[in-house]
């Protein structure tokens, strides 16, 4: 006979975990890997940030290629800058129009005919848009796809729309992974994606031209995500409730991380090529330990995979070095005694109350993730370098997920959200009345700031309020409305040259709504994962019995 935990014993699964260790050596194991996963993922996420940096670039003029100005005593800097300053025409501002996209009309000018001239400027009415390329200064960014690929002037936009092309894959990566976790579990989903995500990263550094790397950086955009989304379900649901705050968030600091070491292989590693064969690397070292994860115990239960929920439940508590006790193997019983509930996303529509959780928590995602990276691919607007502006976005991380914690410990989840969502908007509408530099850099940050915390916060509340049947189809789903978010953001940013403030409107006001929403949505704080659907219904009327918390922390 198949033997499985009674139902009384099975309806809280943070008390089994009390008794087999619900922070030990499994789960810390377990936690180093999601941890690189995290780190892993911002590299990837935010590597376009700086392989399509635009550097300062002037027209080619062929016939001048070959010159090398040895006549007027120059080395071959002061010749290219003697090039661009005589092709490139002036007072373009009165007319509206780029200077690094046009050039005199020099066909059959030589460099001597005119660096003889002083009379180039006269011929404004002969000015043509840039027809045989672009040279490129390294005064700021290394060998970018932008060089390469030359997306300057008419294909500036292509940057912005990859980086949605990118956003787009973690959208189906939302869709995937939710799926293919609830058909064939968090293990062999996380398997998968971890593989794929360091293979099709390292693959994309081949790229023959811009169409291969968009199909590229779609798929890296699913797996990465798919791995991140569902390492992180799967980790909140192996350990403790008191501890779930801490695991859940403290997982971002290594996210926050990949801010640092990315900023460093932008401005240090010469060819975006190399950057991601290097981006690759933490998900390409984690492939030996893959087998060292296990599946998801609440998982198997609701699936009524008893006999492998039991056998993973043991291997839990010899890794943590515990014996289960007898009185907790005495209460296995036939698989036929203990009806156990299955859900799908019907059941989300078959309760009003889950309905409008589920609508919520929909747009409070997609304007996290609308802001969040609204406001961290925009950090160039702030008005200080590239590179600091973005080690500063990475910086201001850290102790937004310290706030993240403790807010949520001692305020519980909807104050410390809502509050902070509201903040990040209030924050956007002072970053439009500030000047440019320091002043706007620390609203940018305080806006940042905000967003970041309440982001992690949104995580850990959405998979307390869905139930493990539905936890993570729940967590996906809203995660798909964050992708979208994602994937506008870039797109919002290029409304700045109709006028320069209406992203951060936009980012403004939809986080204060969304802050306010919050406030709607039931407090979790101190209560166990819901294991079935009608715990979360119960979830306002706190209905069901919070896990020992001093039992729990004992074994820290």
């Amino acid at each position: 006979m198949y033997k499985i935990l009674e139902a009384s014993t099975m309806d809280n699964f943070d008390e089994i975990l009390v008794k087999i260790g619900s922070l030990n050596w499994f789960q810390l194991r377990t936690y180093i890997f999601i941890c690189i996963v995290s780190f892993g993922g911002c590299l990837i996420t935010f590597a376009q940030f700086f392989m399509t940096g635009t550097n300062d670039h002037w027209c080619k003029v062929s016939q001048w290629e070959a010159e090398n100005c040895s006549q007027y005593l120059m080395d071959a800097s002061q010749c290219d800058e003697l090039k661009r300053n005589l092709s490139t025409p002036v007072n373009l501002d009165e007319y509206d129009l780029d200077p690094q996209c046009f050039k005199y009309n020099l066909s059959g000018i030589s460099l001597s005919d005119a660096y003889e001239s002083n009379n180039l400027s006269t011929y404004i009415d002969d000015v043509i848009p840039c027809d045989e390329g672009w040279h490129f200064e390294r005064n700021n960014y290394r060998k970018t796809i932008t060089e390469e690929w030359e997306l300057v002037c008419d294909r500036s936009s292509i940057p912005n729309v990859l980086q949605s092309v990118n956003l787009a894959g973690v959208l189906l990566g939302c869709i995937l992974s939710g799926a293919m976790a609830d058909k064939i579990g968090r293990f062999y989903t996380i398997a998968i994606c971890t593989v794929l995500t360091g293979v099709v990263c390292a693959i994309t550094a081949l790229s023959s031209n811009i169409y291969v790397y968009a199909m590229l950086r779609f798929t890296v955009g699913a797996t990465t995500y798919g791995a991140s989304l569902v390492c992180f379900v799967y980790g909140t649901e192996v350990v403790g409730a008191d501890v779930r705050v801490y695991f859940g968030v403290f997982l971002w600091y290594f996210f926050a991380l990949g801010y640092f070491v990315l900023a460093v292989i932008g401005r240090y590693v010469t060819s975006w090529r190399i950057q991601m064969v290097i981006y690759a690397l933490p998900f390409l070292f984690l492939t030996p330990f893959i087998g060292m994860l296990s599946e998801s115990p609440r998982w198997l239960l609701s699936k009524k995979k008893f006999v492998h929920a039991e056998k993973v439940i043991k291997k839990i508590a010899r890794v943590n070095g515990k014996t289960l006790p007898d009185e907790l193997m005495s209460t296995l019983k036939t698989v036929e005694d203990v009806p156990i509930q299955s859900a799908s996303y019907l059941d989300i529509l078959r309760h009003r109350i889950l309905i409008y959780y589920t609508i919520n928590l929909i747009y409070n995602w997609f304007v996290q993730s609308f802001v969040y990276y609204g406001l961290s691919l925009g950090t160039s607007s702030l008005g200080v370098n590239n590179y600091i502006a973005f080690c500063l976005s990475g910086a201001v991380e850290i102790p937004a997920y310290t706030a993240s914690m403790f807010s949520m410990t001692y305020l519980g989840r909807k104050i410390s959200t809502g509050g902070l969502m509201i903040l990040a908007g209030l924050a956007c509408f002072a970053t439009i009345l500030a000047p440019l530099g320091p002043i706007r850099v620390i609203f940018g940050m305080i806006g940042k700031f905000a967003i970041t915390a309440s982001f992690a916060n949104i995580y850990v509340h959405t998979a307390e309020i869905f139930p493990t049947p539905l936890r993570v189809l729940g967590v996906g789903t809203c995660s798909i409305a964050a992708r979208v978010g994602g994937i506008i953001a870039p797109l919002v940013l290029v409304l700045e040259k109709g006028w320069k403030h209406l992203p951060l409107v936009c980012f403004a006001a939809s986080s204060v709504l969304a802050g306010l929403l919050v406030f709607f949505l039931p407090e979790t704080k101190g209560l166990p994962m819901p294991d079935t659907i009608e715990d979360t219904l119960s979830l306002r009327k706190r209905k069901y019995r919070p896990v020992n918390n001093n039992q729990a922390a004992s074994e820290l």
